[in-house]
């Protein structure tokens, strides 16, 4: 039988449905058994679901006409000094 270690490293590809026969049945038993290890695979599952159906987004918050302006006035200071 599985120990709560072998269902940890294999969470991923039990869900994925990367193991073996042998080992999805014993994982499976393990679950059987095990009400925490149940407990952390239902929650790797819904941190996949979350993770797949939220896309985060970054927020661009650069006021780009005041870059330009301070850009213009560094330009204009280099070009006045060099006079």
């Amino acid at each position: 039988m599985l120990q709560c270690k072998n269902v940890t490293d294999e969470t991923s590809n039990f869900i994925e449905g990367d193991l073996p026969l042998s080992k999805r049945i014993a994982l499976f038993l393990h679950l059987v058994l095990c009400r925490c290890c149940r407990n952390y695979v239902q929650q790797f599952r819904q941190t996949i679901n979350t993770v797949a159906v939220t896309q985060p987004q970054e927020m661009d918050t650069t006021d780009r006409q005041a870059l330009a302006r301070k850009l213009h006035a560094m330009c204009d200071k280099t070009n006045h000094g060099d006079s």
